[in-house]
């Protein structure tokens, strides 16, 4: 970005709040949909800041809009390797994942190339290729839905553009972009010329040069006054033991502490060999989640933490169900819609006429409330079709009466 750019208010000079916003998610949030020059010189400044960490081998883990920010340089990515919501790490955001990760096998780097051609895709439409309700209907698209046409969105995309956007978002990662500068150059091709981003060459500046007069220039040299001989051995000594001392003290903790390894969103044996390689001991405890058994929820401490060799690193583990809630009292809706929350979504309901239950209240479940379960269990509700006996006469109410036989009671 050239520094005209930067007085104009930055890479959104068509808005008076995007001047001020930092961060891409609040851009997108108040703008939408990016123009086609703007989006793409946006994401040559990512793809350079991300051909960079890649290169030195950090893979991001975690491209979202609220992780990419707009500084004194040029847009960029921050929290590499984190995943932060609130004060606790869970997994990263499921919206941004790529199919290798929603499955739980191993990532490299065209999982960061996956993610951002998420954002890519937000945008340049204004909308997620895949949203839903539960986590795990998005990651299910993931793996197996195609991402919808860029341009059915917004027909402003080029054709261009809606091609880089499909080959980043493939599934198989070897269909994929292969690294960040290659998509880089795609996006170049894409914008020309006129928005490359060309690094100025580094200024040199030349040392002067020293006066020839000041050279050929001699001072006298000065009479010799015999110094004072002062026994220098027992100082040599004290400061070499202080020496010794402190940089002890700095090599212990250089080889004593370690950073913990970001480990949120692998599955528990890959986040135990990553732990296990660091010197780091594991604390694993069992979790209720809608996300596959064996996925690391959460872990403390966080990632980038210095600890000990042999600290304990503790991870929450999703243990792949979730407990049937007591529906008993609400409405059938409501039930309908916490199951739905808890991917139990294959609901049937048998009606029942009842005293203590409103018409349309839950009676009760065929599981037990507690009762742990796989997403997609099948559940049966028991509904209250209306009072079982008249409240005039105590007449037992017949089936489908909507009279009482005996007194005439309007049920």
């Amino acid at each position: 970005m050239s520094q005209s750019d930067e007085k104009s208010g930055g890479a959104h000079p068509d808005s008076a709040g995007a001047s001020k916003a930092a961060v891409l998610a609040d851009v997108l949030k108040e703008r939408g949909p990016l123009p086609e020059p703007e989006l793409l010189q946006t994401f040559l400044e990512v793809l350079r800041d991300l051909e960079r960490a890649h290169g030195e081998g950090v893979l991001h883990r975690d491209i979202s809009p609220s992780h990419i920010v707009l500084n004194g340089v040029g847009w960029k990515l921050i929290d590499y390797g984190l995943a932060k919501v609130g004060a606790v790490k869970y997994v990263s955001t499921v919206r941004y994942m790529s199919p290798e990760r929603c499955q739980g096998k191993p990532m490299d780097f065209r999982s960061d190339i996956y993610s951002l051609g998420v954002v890519l895709f937000q945008a340049a439409t204004g909308k997620l290729p895949f949203d839903a309700e539960m986590k795990f209907q998005i990651m299910e698209a993931h793996v197996g839905t195609p991402p919808p046409d860029p341009r059915t969105i917004n027909p402003a995309v080029s054709a261009e553009l809606e091609r880089i956007i499909h080959r980043a978002l493939a599934k198989d990662p070897s269909d994929r972009f292969q690294s960040a500068g290659e998509f880089r150059r795609a996006l170049e091709d894409a914008a020309g010329a006129s928005v490359r981003l060309v690094q100025p060459p580094a200024a040199t500046v030349e040392a002067p040069a020293q006066p020839l007069d000041v050279l050929e220039q001699t001072e006298p040299e000065p009479a010799r006054v015999r110094p004072r001989r002062v026994k220098l051995a027992p100082i040599f000594i004290s400061i070499g033991a202080v020496i010794a001392v402190v940089a002890g003290l700095l090599l212990y903790e250089r080889i004593g502490l370690r950073s913990v390894p970001a480990v949120t969103g692998l599955s528990s044996e890959a986040a135990g060999q990553a732990l296990r390689t660091k010197g780091l001991r594991i604390e694993a405890a069992a979790v209720d989640d809608t996300l596959p058994a064996g996925v690391v929820l959460a872990q403390d401490p966080e990632a980038g933490e210095k600890v000990h060799r042999s600290s304990v690193v503790r991870l929450n583990v999703s243990g792949g169900k979730v407990a049937v809630p007591d529906l008993a009292g609400i409405a059938l809706d409501e039930a309908r819609s916490r199951l739905a929350r808890l991917a139990i979504d294959t609901v049937k309901v048998d009606s029942q006429y009842s005293d203590g239950y409103a018409a349309g209240m839950v009676m009760a479940t065929s599981l037990k409330p507690g009762t742990k379960v796989a997403p997609h269990t099948s559940v049966r509700l028991t509904v209250s079709a209306g009072r079982a006996t008249c409240p005039q006469c105590d007449a037992r109410r017949e089936p489908n009466a909507m009279f009482c036989t005996k007194c005439g009671y309007k049920f």
